[in-house]
């Protein structure tokens, strides 16, 4: 090999070895580059945490907030009858059946009515008026109740009376005859997000005087399978709920009420992560008609809607695409809905300029409306969008 293939190697070989060292050392450069901004980011996260004083003044606000509520919660101890019963079924049942002859029917019920079984039940409430001795508390607390005695956190006792109630809410009143009673404002429960620090008081398994400390961790929460309560759309937490806190009040760091602990979401009765309380806002709008007594008539539009698991078949057959509105599966004879005009297998869009997506957001929406309300509603039929009002009947109990 003569000198200059000798040259063209050596240089080959000084090119290659270069581009492998510049290799290397960019990898090593690129490498920290990257290790240099990431523990610079952890740096400036690290000085823009509150500083140990700041967390302290976070914890003297919650324990300022739960000594500003807890003064009004009041735990409840009722006396419940409870509902005659052979072989895991109850007298109602029995007597639909027919299974019972009319003499034997007849006896049941008078030794149903002449021998009550009497249970005991706990909940928890909050003083909503101290000078006229006014508790808020859950409907099912009292639901039956023989009796009821409510203790302060003081330790007085005193027997209550119901003044007014809304089991479709779950909302009750009671009243007691004292005085030197402490009560809770309410806060705006709409200014609540999810994240937001809350205060769940109350008495579970009759530990009177209880505080958890949990979040919104989620709002709006409808569909829960809870018996009985039709108007929902609960503020979610994770603050510790359990039997005997129903009832008691969820607080924001002011100590200002923002829901009604009502209920858990369980396999096993207990605590299980998820717990619903019903929002001030709701209890707000109900609490003067029941403080006279009154029985809470809402509007009634007389239609029922296809379940959420059929409507994609449904929707398919009628040719209906968006990923929007309720579909009629039923439209009540002599209904508001009737009158109207609305029929079967219409898609419902709007009610008074609200746009429609799930079946309890119209039972939210028709919550607060009184019979003879009319509402402007907007549907799909076969191909073309019509625009209809509607005025509202009563609910039927």
């Amino acid at each position: 090999m003569d000198s200059r293939g000798v040259i063209r190697q050596f240089a080959l070989i000084f090119v290659l070895t270069f581009a492998l060292i510049f290799a290397l050392l960019k990898t090593d450069v690129a490498g920290r580059l990257a290790y240099s901004v990431e523990k610079a980011r952890l740096q400036a996260l690290r000085e823009a945490m509150p500083s140990v004083a700041e967390l302290a003044v976070l914890s003297q606000t919650a324990r300022q907030a739960a000594e500003l509520a807890m003064p009004a919660v009041v735990a409840i101890e009722t006396e419940v009858q409870q509902v005659f019963s052979t072989a895991g079924r109850n007298l109602e049942d029995l007597l639909e059946d027919g299974e019972l002859s009319d003499e034997a029917a007849n006896r049941l019920r008078e030794w149903h009515e002449t021998h009550p079984w009497l249970g005991n039940g706990l909940g928890s409430g909050f003083v909503i008026d101290a000078e006229d001795g006014l508790i808020l508390t859950n409907h099912h607390v009292v639901e039956n109740a023989a009796g009821i005695e409510v203790k302060l956190y003081d330790g007085r006792r005193y027997e209550a009376d119901v003044v007014g109630a809304d089991p479709e809410t779950d909302l009750a009143v009671l009243r007691i005859d004292a005085e030197q009673l402490h009560e809770v404002a309410f806060g705006d429960s709409d200014a609540m997000h999810v994240g937001d620090d809350v205060l769940a008081l109350g008495n579970p398994f009759g530990l009177s005087g209880t505080l958890s400390r949990g979040i919104v961790s989620a709002r709006g929460r409808s569909n829960v399978n809870i018996h009985g309560i039709v108007y929902q759309g609960f503020l979610q937490t994770d603050a510790v709920i359990n039997p005997g806190n129903s009832g008691g009040p969820l607080v924001n760091l002011r100590g200002e009420v923002v829901g009604v602990n009502t209920a858990i979401a369980t396999r096993t009765g207990r605590y299980d992560g998820v717990g619903f309380a019903i929002p001030a806002s709701r209890v707000q709008e109900l609490l003067p008609r029941l403080i006279r007594g009154e029985r809470i008539v809402r509007g009634f539009l007389g239609i029922e809607l296809v379940g959420a698991g059929e409507v994609p078949r449904l929707a398919q057959r009628l040719g209906w695409t968006e990923r929007r509105g309720v579909i009629i599966r039923r439209v009540i004879a002599d209904s508001g809905a009737a009158r109207a005009g609305l029929a079967v297998d219409d898609v419902l869009l709007e009610l008074d300029g609200t746009q429609l997506d799930t079946a309890s957001a119209l039972i939210e929406m028709l919550a607060p409306l009184a019979p003879g309300t009319e509402v402007n509603l907007v549907l799909w039929r076969s191909g073309a969008t019509l625009t209809l009002r509607a005025t509202l009947g009563s609910r039927p109990s």
